[in-house]
């Protein structure tokens, strides 16, 4: 039996590893969430979480288990605290503002944040955790990739391993485009909301929201002093990456 700590979205996950294969199950979370075995600073402490690996079970089945039950004990940990979107998220290198693109799964996040983390700070591929002022809580997890023969099975890649740059160290979210897939469409179109409209799309997509105070009067100020929150729909994510590097980089 061995012990983590994983560090992200504003907490501390105390991780105790266990089965007939710790070795080679702690040493693939290692390498996978290589980017969150590092404190923070101003963190919380989430409910602590065992994983174990026996000697007929799927390593990569059992990561990808993983990682959804860290994702949903550090959403828990904050209910109440932050803003929290199912999002991607990458940050200017320069300035440290963010761009958190919004949708459903399936609809191309972790493609883009597997691109633009290339040259923007990896945020995260997953959830974007927030406070009033805009301040980003970074959840660095391993991005989950479609394998080639994809079965159902994702592989739960570091961010290291893709060679993704570092997310700033003041990231604070900039604004939020909302992403639709179109198969018909043959260049991305790109459609500013106002405010109302654009509380209606994000609450879709939000994580306990309603346990925030004002939730929705707050989630209007925080638009409202912001570039407005775009609707951008293409085909095929990486046509949409020159219209999203610009919807973050404008001024």
């Amino acid at each position: 039996m061995t012990s983590l700590d994983l560090h992200g979205l504003g907490v501390r996950i105390h991780v105790t590893v266990s089965g007939s294969r710790v070795d080679e199950l702690t040493d693939a979370l290692r390498t996978a969430w290589s980017r969150c075995l590092v404190p923070r600073g101003s963190e919380i402490d989430a409910s602590p979480l065992t994983v174990a690996l026996e000697a007929d079970e799927d390593l990569a089945a059992r990561l990808q288990r993983f990682t959804q039950d860290v994702t949903q004990t550090a959403i828990q940990a904050q209910r109440g605290r932050l803003f929290m979107f199912h999002a991607g998220a990458v940050t200017d290198p320069r300035t440290g503002a963010a761009l958190a693109y919004v949708a459903p799964g399936g609809t191309g996040k972790t493609t883009l944040s597997g691109v633009l983390g290339r040259t923007h700070g990896y945020v995260t591929d997953e959830t974007v955790g927030f406070n009033l002022d805009g301040r980003i809580m970074p959840y660095e997890k391993p991005l989950s990739i479609r394998p080639p023969d994809f079965t159902g099975v994702k592989i739960e890649t570091s961010p290291d391993e893709l060679g993704l740059a570092r997310v700033h160290p003041d990231a604070r979210l900039r604004r939020f485009v909302l992403i639709r897939r179109d198969e018909s469409v043959t260049t991305p179109t790109v459609e500013p909301l106002g405010v109302l409209d654009a509380i209606v799309q994000l609450t879709s997509e939000s994580s306990s929201l309603s346990s925030l105070g004002t939730p929705l009067h707050s989630l209007a100020a925080f638009l409202d002093a912001r570039p407005p929150t775009l609707l951008v729909t293409y085909a095929e994510a990486e046509s949409a990456l020159d219209v999203l590097v610009e919807a973050l980089e404008e001024t």
